[in-house]
């Protein structure tokens, strides 16, 4: 049950984590697992900032691999292509880990990859890229990949028989989608608190200051309708913000910042029928990686990739991202002749890509410790596939200061059922830390993820959440007012 901040007020913890998205909640999970008492704090909802504006895919990481600067130049870049490997290889290894520990938060789909005359990467190179990447993840969970004709491929697949040409062929694999990425946060914080964390949603932080060997942490109530404040102590704080980490109060540090912001726009379109259940991969004209999700009865297309340097609340979909999304889609379906009309909605998110001088961007997951602010961990450049590793690194930081207390945690995280008996839900609103109705309807319950985004079920839902929750009846209005201020502010109708 989410705590009173009065109760927080002078309690001391070996750990305060700062952010509930999947990389905070994995690590509050890590770390409560071994033995530290863990206190793990969020401005809003679990899940509710990057982690819930994902493309909602499992990478193979073959994108990890493609560079951007001439392919000669290869073998006078060794130490890029081992970092290459080596962050490839991280994700290949948690993606089995992933659909072995969570795989009631996955479904698995068919993707298909083009050939087409004038590809900056010949088959060949693909072929051993898909082949490599199977390796570095050791054959866990393998891709089936295979490379056929165009003609066989359409015989296999109505989303493959309309790919523009001229093809050389169609590579043909087995990827995953997340159900649900929210979920994933929420299910990781719940089992982080079964372990022994508290946790505290619509909490932010104020302050932070080194005390002696300690550091005090200022929190402040914001749910609505409540007020306060409380001070908790910790010998360590780990910021888990993503691409928040160089806003957050006291955590500045004296260097450059530890991110840059990678904005991600994504389309969800009503694609023919028979393209249903199938996705494709492709590189597109600007040389990268492009996406046909399928979700649903729908499919998601995206995304684009363009630093940012704008606070993450304040990014919006830009009218130019949707038409060079669109654009894209048609090189590769021109008989779909794609338009705005074919889009239900659109959103982005920011990636907080790992940067060693401010500007430059790496593929990797870091634990930056600034030497003037002792006991301050600073998770960068992790991805919903990462979380779990991110979240290791980060409890290893931990023991390294505080010393090992016990045995990191292992077996799976269950995925809830698809619950619809009103007396279950109030049961969710009443145990799973439900604030607000947007938390229940997009991060409780699978409504938020349907075409309708949660809006035809918003007004019974509402009831639910009032009656366990004691809401009056202004609340209610206030809450399905809420709720529908932030689904139009996150996903923009074209």
């Amino acid at each position: 049950m989410r705590p009173h901040i009065n109760e927080l007020d002078e309690t001391a913890f070996d750990v305060v984590v700062i952010g509930a998205g999947a990389v905070g909640c994995a690590t509050a999970r890590e770390l409560a697992g071994r033995g530290f008492t863990t206190l793990l704090v969020e401005r809003g909802d679990i899940g509710s900032g990057t982690s819930s504006r994902s493309s909602r895919m499992l990478y193979s990481g073959l994108g990890y691999l493609a560079v951007r600067y001439p392919l000669w130049q290869m073998i006078f870049r060794p130490v890029d292509m081992i970092q290459r490997l080596l962050y490839t290889r991280s994700v290949m290894q948690c993606r089995a880990e992933l659909v072995r520990q969570m795989p009631g938060h996955l479904h698995k789909h068919r993707f298909h990859y083009p050939f087409r005359q004038g590809d900056r990467y010949p088959p060949w190179l693909v072929d051993t890229g898909f082949r490599l990447v199977e390796a570095l993840g050791g054959w866990k969970v393998p891709l089936d990949y295979r490379r056929i004709s165009h003609e066989q491929a359409a015989t296999e697949s109505a989303l493959a028989a309309d790919l523009g040409g001229p093809l050389r062929g169609v590579g043909v694999f087995e990827e995953y989608m997340y159900s649900w990425p929210e979920r994933i946060c929420v299910d990781t914080a719940l089992d982080a608190e079964r372990r022994g964390a508290t946790l505290r949603t619509y909490t932010a932080v104020t302050g932070l200051t080194r005390q002696g060997n300690a550091w005090t942490v200022a929190l402040e109530e914001r749910a609505p309708e409540a007020e306060g404040r409380a001070s908790v102590t910790a010998q360590m704080v780990v910021n888990a913000t993503g691409p928040w980490v160089d806003r957050l109060p006291g955590c500045g540090g004296t260097g450059p910042n530890r991110v840059v912001g990678l904005k991600g726009v994504n389309v969800m379109v009503r694609l023919p029928e028979r393209y249903r259940g199938e996705g494709l991969e492709a590189f597109s004209s600007k040389g990268e990686p492009f996406y046909v999700f399928p979700w649903r009865d729908h499919h998601l297309i995206g995304p684009t990739e363009t630093v940012v340097s704008d606070d993450p609340d304040d990014v919006r979909v830009q009218d130019h991202e949707i038409d060079y999304i669109l654009d894209e889609a048609n090189r590769l379906f021109p008989d779909l002749k794609l338009t705005r009309e074919h889009i239900l909605h659109s959103w982005c998110g920011v990636r907080p890509m790992s940067t060693l001088d401010g500007t430059t961007t790496r593929n990797a997951v870091r634990i930056v410790e600034d030497p003037t602010q002792p006991g301050l961990a600073t998770v960068t450049g992790s991805t919903i596939m990462l979380h779990r590793h991110a979240g290791r690194k980060a409890a290893r930081a931990v023991e390294r200061r505080l010393g090992k207390r016990g045995e990191a945690p292992t077996g799976p995280i269950d995925a809830p059922h698809h619950l619809r008996p009103d007396e279950e839900i109030g049961q969710v609103a009443a145990t799973e830390h439900v604030v607000r109705l947007t938390d229940l309807i997009r991060r409780r319950l699978p409504d938020g993820l349907d075409t309708a985004l949660g809006r035809n079920r918003a007004e019974d839902l509402s009831r639910i959440a009032a009656a366990t929750l004691g809401w009056t009846e202004a609340r209610r209005q206030d809450e399905l007012a809420h709720f529908e201020r932030e689904t139009a502010s996150i996903y923009q109708a074209p």
